[in-house]
C-alpha cells in the first residue's frame, strides 16, 4: 500500500522522519503526556491543536489551518526537507495522523505515510522516553489550494444539490450525520445533500487499513468527478481522503467543515430524525 506501512517498513528504513501526533479532544495535555512517557525512538511530537492548527476564529471551524510560515519553521525545526520521507502514528484511530497526512501532501511532500495501527504495533525496543536529538531542515512549503473547497462551494451545494459531478461527503460517524448526537458543536445535524461515509469504516479492528472495506465503502463515489469530503473540524475526513486516495482517486477537504458551516446562522442544516 502507498499510504499505510508497517512497523517492518519503519525499521528498514532508518531515514524516515517519524512523528507523534497523538491527540484527545478531551484532554488538550494528553499527546504531550503520551510522548514524553513514551515514543518511538527518534520520533517528533506535533500537537493537534498548536502545531496543526490555528486558534479558531468565529468562521473557519475548529481546527482551521496554521499560518503557514509558523508551520514551515516548525518542521524546519525536525529536520525536514522537501525531499524527506515521513512517517506519522497516531493511537490508532488514523485520525491525527490523517491530518497531518493531508496536510504535509497539501504543502507540497510526496513521500508521506501513517503507520498502520498506530502507536500500538510498535514494540518495547522501539520505544524511549528520552527527547528526540534536533536537527535544522530547510523545506520550503507551497500551498496547494485545488485540494480543498471554499465556503461559497459548499453553501451553493447545501442550496442546490449534487450539480456538474459532484458530491460532498460527510465523515462523521451515522448518529453525528443524522443529528442523533453532537459532543462537539452547538448545532445537530448535517449539511444539505452531503452523503455519510464514516472515517473509521475502512479499518480492521485492530485499526490497519483494510483495502476491501474501502472498496466497498468507496464503491459508489469511484465514478464521481469532484468528491469533496468533510467532517466536524476538519481533521477525520483527512482520513477518508487518504483511504480514498489508497484506491487512486484524488479528492478535496472543506477545511472549516461543519463547525465552519453552522458559523454561518443563515445555513440550512438538516436532520434526519
Amino acid at each position: 500500500m502507498k499510504n499505510f506501512k508497517d512497523r517492518d517498513f519503519l525499521i528498514e528504513n532508518p531515514d524516515l522522519i517519524v512523528l507523534d501526533v497523538r491527540y484527545s479532544m478531551n484532554d488538550a495535555e494528553y499527546g504531550k503526556k503520551s510522548y514524553a512517557a513514551s515514543h518511538y525512538n527518534g520520533a517528533h511530537f506535533l500537537d493537534m491543536d498548536q502545531d496543526l492548527a490555528d486558534v479558531a476564529g468565529t468562521h473557519g471551524g475548529r481546527h482551521p489551518l496554521p499560518d503557514m510560515k509558523l508551520f514551515e519553521e516548525k518542521l524546519r525545526s525536525i529536520g525536514l526537507e522537501n525531499h524527506s520521507r515521513v512517517l506519522i502514528y497516531d493511537d490508532g484511530d488514523n485520525s491525527s495522523a490523517g491530518r497531518l497526512w493531508w496536510m504535509l501532501k497539501y504543502y507540497g511532500l510526496s513521500q508521506v505515510y501513517v503507520l498502520q495501527g498506530g502507536f500500538k504495533m510498535l514494540l518495547p525496543e522501539d520505544l524511549t522516553s528520552d527527547r528526540s536529538e534536533r536537527k535544522q531542515g530547510n523545506i520550503t512549503l507551497t500551498a496547494h489550494p485545488d485540494m480543498t473547497a471554499p465556503i461559497e462551494e459548499i453553501t451553493d451545494y447545501a442550496k442546490n444539490g449534487s450539480t456538474s459531478g459532484k458530491l460532498l461527503i460527510d465523515s462523521r460517524s451515522k448518529e453525528r450525520y443524522q443529528g442523533l448526537v453532537e459532543p462537539v458543536d452547538h448545532k445537530k445535524g448535517h449539511i444539505p445533500h452531503a452523503l455519510n461515509i464514516f472515517f473509521k469504516d475502512h479499518f480492521k479492528e485492530d485499526q490497519t487499513f483494510d483495502l476491501e472495506k474501502a472498496k466497498k465503502n468507496f464503491h459508489e463515489i469511484l465514478h464521481v468527478d469532484d468528491v469533496i469530503f468533510h467532517c466536524g473540524s476538519g481533521v477525520t475526513a483527512c482520513t477518508n481522503i487518504m483511504a480514498l486516495d489508497e484506491l487512486g482517486k484524488k479528492s478535496r477537504l472543506y477545511v472549516g467543515s461543519f463547525s465552519d458551516y453552522i458559523s454561518y446562522e443563515d445555513n440550512v442544516v438538516e436532520r434526519d430524525v
